[in-house]
């Protein structure tokens, strides 16, 4: 047994409670190792000495180098001590606690050295939202969505909806309202979330360099636009999500203009990262994001500018009524000011659903008192490499998703925005060099997953789209691939999505003979997804209740097959 490999750690991603009662257990081990069995001896904290209960645990996931134990105890008591007993393959018995691995059991050093679940307190359990668990997400850029059908002014617009060549400083006319239109076609398709990129006034097609954060762009409406579009939506059981930006304001934001004219003598000095008496475009004397001189860094650590900026959520969530608020460059702005944020917020609505956007792990952001989620880029990671680099065959591609389930507590897996593309980034279909067929099984991955899947506008219809700007064309809403076979079988994923087993389900993911298995089980139902993107075709593995690219019981490359037990 590698015993530098052996991990476990109280109040973390390998031990946390799931309820008022139960608790879930992780424990780590070299993938592969000489372990025979893996049990926990366990009672009530002040019990344990007088009597220890025994649950094995098995291996649920694996990734690269390791296997991870899981398994839960419950006796309907508030909080646990536990130790493990590990049986090694030449039945040598170890036991591992907080002081380490012996091979010498000690009941009476139980409250010096075993592992805890504390006691459970309800605030800090992290349980899925109940509101948004397993919904759809649909991204929207809604400058390129839909224009409404009342548009008044269109003296601004200065691109033709259907050009292959965006600029972020063109406009289109996509608006509120043309949303609000569109909700009976999102509603059809399976959608239950709409996350809306920045709505505020501001200059660019994108919106993320804001002017005034309390208002909606003219070009897209007004507060009583956003008002309709909500209460439209909410009729439909679908809910909305807002961008906020408080990472970094417009050059031209009035609070920053006031900086730039009255220097130290302004009242929001302090509210940006400036150095020297006066900030200046010439000399870019402020802090910025990414070196962009338009977008000026706010300094969330002002009590001042925090205040200021909780109550913009508290304005939209409480007058709106908007159901939650996706948080760009989260990762930049500190922790205390998104604890401060999240609980000004769950006072207005517990159910507030917060994501952040941070592209790496985001372990120390997640949980119940910062983000609720966060939009799932590693996910998206595992999907290149395996359909579009063939950097990954479907061994590395099922280690690498087991991996990141085990970065977070099964709560929070159970709501992270999971994307193949996004406005940030290349289309997935471009990815993959325009084969849509390499794009369903990926789009049949990521329906499968664990969490909340989000297309992009257009995904549905296979829009193209490089990066930044091309991946912002407008909505094609004459394209012909609404009648095409492969819009069929992602209206047929979607419909699948819908059901308990793949929103709610537990997920288990695995490979064999070159294809990748993700398999979801809930209330004793199971949807299981084989996919096979490697070179040859495999073999079909019993009788699938859905195919896709499959002949003469073979998978061929870039298929999938789902079976129902």
């Amino acid at each position: 047994m590698d015993k530098c490999s052996i991990l476990h750690q109280c109040d973390s991603k390998f031990s946390f409670p799931v309820s008022e009662t139960k608790a879930q257990l992780r424990l780590r081990a070299k993938r592969n190792d000489t372990i025979k069995h893996v049990n926990v001896l366990w009672n009530t904290g002040h019990k344990y000495y007088l009597k220890q209960f025994r649950t094995e645990l098995f291996v649920k996931y694996s990734d690269d180098l390791f296997d991870y134990y899981v398994g839960e105890i419950d006796n309907g008591a508030p909080g646990y001590s536990y130790i493990f007993e590990i049986i090694d393959g030449d039945g040598t018995k170890y036991y591992y606690n907080e002081s380490g691995i012996s091979t010498v059991l000690r009941i009476e050093e139980s409250f010096k050295d075993n592992f805890m679940v504390i006691f459970p307190n309800k605030s800090d359990i992290v349980m899925p939202n109940k509101q948004f668990e397993g919904r759809v997400f649909y991204q929207i850029f809604p400058e390129r969505f839909a224009r409404g059908s009342s548009k008044r002014d269109t003296s601004y617009i200065t691109m033709d909806w259907n050009t292959d060549e965006p600029k972020n400083d063109k406009f289109a006319g996509g608006d509120l309202d043309g949303i609000r239109e569109k909700l009976h076609y999102l509603k059809k398709l399976g959608i239950g979330a709409i996350y809306m990129t920045p709505i505020h006034q501001s200059i660019s097609a994108h919106k993320y360099d804001i002017d005034d954060y309390l208002s909606v762009d003219k070009m897209f409406g007004d507060l009583d636009s956003l008002k309709k579009l909500v209460d439209a939506a909410h009729q439909q059981d679908i809910k909305i999500v807002m961008d906020l930006v408080f990472n970094h304001s417009s050059f031209y934001n009035p609070m920053f203009q006031d900086v730039v004219k009255h220097g130290k003598a302004s009242k929001y000095y302090d509210w940006y990262f400036v150095d020297g008496d006066k900030p200046t475009w010439e000399k870019g004397n402020y802090k910025t994001f990414c070196d962009v001189k338009m977008m000026p860094k706010l300094n969330t650590n002002n009590p001042e500018t925090r205040e200021y900026l909780c109550s913009v959520g508290e304005f939209y969530l409480s007058k709106y009524n908007v159901d939650g608020f996706r948080l760009d460059v989260a990762s930049d702005v500190s922790h205390k000011f998104w604890r401060i944020f999240k609980y000004r917020l769950q006072d207005i609505n517990p159910d507030v659903f917060i994501i952040g956007e941070d592209w790496q792990n985001s372990e120390s952001f997640l949980g119940n008192d910062q983000w609720d989620s966060v939009m799932n880029y590693p996910f998206l990671y595992a999907c290149q490499r395996y359909f579009a680099e063939n950097r990954y065959d479907a061994e590395q591609f099922s280690n690498f998703l087991n991996m990141i389930l085990m970065r977070y507590k099964d709560g929070t897996n159970r709501m992270m925005l999971n994307l193949l593309d996004s406005h940030d980034i290349e289309r997935f279909l471009n990815c993959v060099g325009l084969n849509k067929n390499t794009m369903l099984s990926a789009v049949a991955c990521l329906m499968f997953y664990q969490g909340c899947p989000m297309l992009y506008y257009g995904d549905e219809i296979f829009m193209d789209g490089k990066n930044d700007p091309y991946n912002r064309k407008c909505m094609r809403w004459d394209s012909k691939e609404y009648e095409s076979k492969e819009h069929a079988v992602i209206r047929d994923l979607l419909k699948m999505r819908q059901g308990d087993v793949l929103k709610k389900g537990d997920i288990q993911i695995y490979s064999k003979d070159g294809v990748a298995y993700i398999v979801r089980s809930y209330a004793g139902k199971k949807m299981t997804l084989a996919v096979n993107h490697g070179p040859k075709a495999a073999p079909l593995s019993g009788k699938p209740d859905y195919v896709f690219n499959c002949k003469d019981n073979l998978m061929q490359p870039d298929s999938f097959a789902i079976y129902n037990e």
